[in-house]
């Protein structure tokens, strides 16, 4: 049996618990729903909003496109004054009620801090009487262009390596992160866009987000800002939408009419899923993609592109499972399209069953290799180790074996190879302790080696709770190393 259940993770601050606690849990029920019907059991930072002098540098640049002398120049607010050089010098002339949240919100998108927070507590420790001058901390280097021109996209040899953030985390530990990623020599994020509960984690203008009221934008106030920022440190962001797992739209649509229903009556269920078959569901998911791509976004991942297979054909409309596969695939198909048309990447999460399971679990899911991995340029598969039973491949702790990550990936090539796609495989690792005798950085090494010499493409690593200790000490600091 394959289960996804995460034990619930303390944390010494109230805030980082709110962050992760409900990704662990409800991450931990996402796979741990399938399912009775198949063997496969699968188990604040608040940027705020930003300040017109802000919205204008965005997207009204004043100046020749490569001379950032000139475009700070053309959006200094009063008092304030640039010197060229590389990055070029910011000060400002204190005003008579000028206070560091003031500076804070004037200044913000001509430097390279995230947060408005930070910038506040930064020019806090400054002199801010009326007439004595400061001196505005990180400056632009360069720019800002539309987001989409400052895309990074995939590195030539197409090797991603990173983690995983839910957006209560990126709410207060992004810019953390980001750095920590960089330093320690990983080049991406997975970032929640839309989450596993159903919330949007930014100011989106999706029809369904807005109509459910779905939108958390406090975890992601300025999602162009986030994603710019991780590009400052040369960090691709991984935009994740998980599609038709949405208890929230599900639940609190008015009219329900993306439920699954109930086959003996046809009224809605609701069992936590939207009905995949649905071209309004679809678009629902296609919106958010877009939302991500115009923000620059590097790639656009999807998960719970499948159905739900903890319910009959008797209890819930769905069709016939030999047609789910080929649904999924349309569905890639369609997203693709939109991907593509910019020039971004599509990634898909498939259960690691979809390599080394019977053919039945797969079609009752609808993530059958063969049909639905071309349609996208990477799969990720959730192969963890952890999650198969004892006895697999006559292991008595699975969990302890990090080799079945490149099972995974050997199996999922073999499957995939008749088709000729270029598809790669980039697996997802376990970064969580769940069933392993010893966790530990070692553990993650292993992963990754065995990820990488079995036909993978690079790897990223799931912590529900992300919390990623461990893989910053098996991936030493850049910078310790100087």
């Amino acid at each position: 049996m394959v289960r996804r259940l995460f034990p619930a993770l303390l944390f010494p601050a109230v805030l980082l618990l709110a962050a992760c606690s409900s990704k662990s849990k409800a991450e931990g029920a996402r796979d741990a729903e399938a399912d009775a019907a198949t063997t496969v059991t699968v188990a604040v930072v608040d940027a705020g909003p930003p300040p017109a002098e802000a919205k204008a540098a965005e997207t009204k640049p004043d100046a020749p496109p490569d001379d950032v002398t000139a475009y700070v120049r053309a959006h200094l607010p009063k008092g304030g004054s640039v010197l060229a050089g590389d990055p070029p010098k910011i000060t400002h002339e204190v005003q008579p009620g000028d206070h560091a949240q003031s500076l804070a919100n004037a200044y913000l998108e001509l430097t390279e801090v995230y947060r408005v927070e930070e910038l506040t507590a930064l020019l806090a420790k400054k002199r801010l009487a009326p007439g004595s001058t400061i001196e505005i901390p990180s400056p632009i280097r360069a720019v800002p262009r539309d987001p989409k021109e400052e895309r990074l996209g995939w590195p030539e040899d197409k090797v991603l390596k990173g983690v995983f953030v839910t957006g209560a985390w990126a709410s207060i530990k992004w810019a953390d992160t980001v750095d920590k990623v960089a330093d320690h020599g990983l080049n991406a994020i997975v970032l929640d866009g839309k989450d596993y509960d159903g919330y949007v984690n930014y100011p989106s203008k999706a029809k369904i987000a807005v109509e459910s009221g779905a939108i958390r934008a406090t975890n992601i106030p300025n999602l162009v800002r986030a994603v710019r920022y991780a590009h400052w440190h040369g960090v691709r962001v991984i935009f994740r939408i998980p599609c038709f797992h949405d208890p929230w739209a599900d639940k609190h649509l008015p009219d329900s009419r993306l439920s699954i229903r109930y086959t003996p009556t046809g009224k809605p269920i609701h069992i936590d899923w939207i009905d995949p078959t649905l071209p309004e569901a679809q678009d629902y998911a296609i919106e958010i993609a877009k939302e991500g791509i115009e923000a620059g976004v590097d790639e656009v991942q999807l998960d719970y592109v499948r159905f739900p297979v903890h319910v009959t054909q008797k209890v819930a409309v769905l069709p016939d499972p030999s047609e789910r596969s080929k649904i999924m695939r349309d569905f890639v198909k369609r997203v693709a399209a939109v991907t593509h048309a910019d020039g971004v990447k599509l990634s898909l999460d498939f259960f690691g069953v979809t390599a080394t399971g019977i053919q039945e679990d797969i079609d009752k899911l609808g993530q059958d290799i063969p049909t639905v991995a071309p349609e996208a340029d990477a799969i990720s598969l959730m192969s963890y180790p952890s999650h198969y039973g004892k006895g697999y491949l006559g292991f008595s702790n699975p969990a302890d074996h990090v080799e079945i990550i490149g099972i995974g990936n050997r199996a999922a090539l073999e499957k995939l190879k008749p088709t000729g796609a270029k598809t790669i495989f980039r697996t997802w690792l376990q970064a969580f302790p769940q069933g392993v005798t010893r966790y530990d950085s070692a553990y993650l090494l292993g992963q990754a080696k065995s990820a990488e010499t079995s036909g993978g493409v690079g790897w990223l690593m799931w912590s529900p709770g992300c919390q990623y200790d461990q893989v910053w000490m098996g991936w030493p600091s850049i910078k310790a190393k100087k």
